[in-house]
C-alpha cells in the first residue's frame, strides 16, 4: 500500500499526528535515513488507527505490526511500548504550546494574557486531534496514567518557557503558572465535552476565569440554561 493511502477513511487529524511523530522516532534511534520515516510512519498510523477504532486496551502490539506489515519485533525498534506512540503525540503538541509561550505576541506584557494567549492559539492547531483522541484516552487507565505522569515533565519545561519569556519572573512563581496552566488544560478539555464547545472556546472561558479569580472578582456561575443555549447555538 502507498504511503499517501494509509489516512484512507480515517480522520485526517490522527493521521497528521501519526505521521508527525516521526522526527520524534528519528530522534530516538538516532538516524534518519528514510527507512525509518516510512517505517515510523506506518507504525504511527496503524497504532492510531487501531486505538480510535477499538479501544486501546484491546489492540495489542502484534495486531499494530501486522497492520503495518512489520514484525512485533520491528515497532520495538521505533516505540518502547504501545503507550509511547501517543506519548510521542503528546511531546509533539507540548512541544508547540512551550514554542507558542516563548514568542506569541501579546499587547500585555504580564504572564496570564500571554498564557491566555498561547493555549487558545494551542488549541485553535490541535482542537480536533485533541477531541479525536479524548475518547481513546479516556477508555483506558493505564494510558490516562502514563499521561498524566508524563504531564509533570512538561510542567518543568513550561515554567522554562515562562523564565525565558519572562526573565524577572521568580522561578517558583514560573512553577506556580505552570502547573496552573496544566490543570486548566485538563478542565478545558472536561468542559469542551461537557459544554459541547470547541477547545478554543473552552480554553478562553477557563483562562476567564482564572484571570476574574486572581484579580479578586467572583466569576459568574454557567448555569444549566446557558450550557443548552451554547449548544443549542
Amino acid at each position: 500500500m502507498r504511503e499517501e493511502d494509509w489516512a484512507t477513511g480515517w480522520d485526517n487529524a490522527l493521521q497528521a499526528a501519526a505521521w508527525g511523530i516521526t522526527p520524534i522516532i528519528e530522534e530516538r534511534r538516532g538516524t534518519t535515513i528514510r527507512d525509518t520515516r516510512s517505517i515510523a510512519r506506518r507504525l504511527g498510523a496503524s497504532a492510531v488507527m487501531l486505538f480510535a477504532q477499538r479501544g486501546f486496551d484491546d489492540v495489542t502490539v502484534a495486531e499494530i505490526a501486522e497492520h503495518a506489515g512489520v514484525t512485533s519485533r520491528t515497532f520495538f525498534r521505533y516505540f518502547p511500548s504501545k503507550e509511547t506512540v501517543l506519548l510521542d503525540i503528546y511531546d509533539q503538541t507540548s512541544s508547540r504550546v512551550m514554542q507558542l509561550i516563548e514568542t506569541v505576541p501579546t499587547a500585555s506584557t504580564e504572564v496570564l494574557p500571554t498564557l491566555t494567549e498561547a493555549v487558545v492559539r494551542w488549541c485553535e492547531e490541535f482542537g480536533e486531534l485533541f477531541a479525536a483522541l479524548q475518547p481513546v484516552a479516556d477508555g483506558s487507565k493505564t494510558l490516562t496514567a502514563a499521561l498524566l505522569i508524563r504531564a509533570t515533565y512538561w510542567e518543568d519545561h513550561l515554567a522554562e518557557a515562562l523564565c525565558t519569556r519572562f526573565p524577572d519572573l521568580d522561578p517558583q512563581d514560573a512553577k506556580v503558572w505552570a502547573y496552573t496552566t496544566f490543570a486548566m488544560m485538563r478542565l478545558l478539555q472536561h468542559n469542551s465535552v461537557e459544554n459541547g464547545t470547541s477547545y478554543a472556546d473552552a480554553a478562553r472561558d477557563v483562562f476567564g476565569r482564572l484571570g476574574l479569580l486572581t484579580g479578586g472578582r467572583k466569576p459568574r456561575r454557567t448555569s444549566s440554561a446557558d450550557r443548552l443555549a451554547k449548544r443549542a447555538g
